[in-house]
């Protein structure tokens, strides 16, 4: 039971927006949002995790295929929220270093 909860875990957490935009270089953001057709033109990097899941709702649509979607990105954007938080120290001083994230 205790492998499967981190198995789940690990699962869960690579959709975060915190995670992916901590974990994926520059390119591969801005690729996976270009993707999209998101009307972001840039994602800062402090609180990047937040920022990244409202680029994703403000597609054209084709990363929210049904409404209950829209309901996952929201509850996302919270444990975002807070996880953005603990990162807070990093992610200040790359925003002080590279600035945001073009896209």
């Amino acid at each position: 039971m205790k492998y499967f909860l981190v198995a789940l875990s690990l699962i869960v957490l690579s959709g975060c927006g915190t995670v992916t935009t901590l974990s994926s270089s520059d390119a591969e953001i801005a690729s996976n949002l270009k993707k999209q057709n998101s009307g972001c033109v840039s994602v800062p990097r402090v609180y990047s995790g937040v920022a990244y899941n409202m680029c994703k709702l403000n597609s054209n649509g084709s990363s929210i295929y049904f409404l209950p979607m829209v309901g996952v990105y929201l509850v996302d954007s919270v444990f975002s929220a807070a996880t953005d938080t603990v990162a807070l120290p990093y992610t200040v001083y790359a925003q002080s270093q590279k600035g945001s994230l073009d896209l």
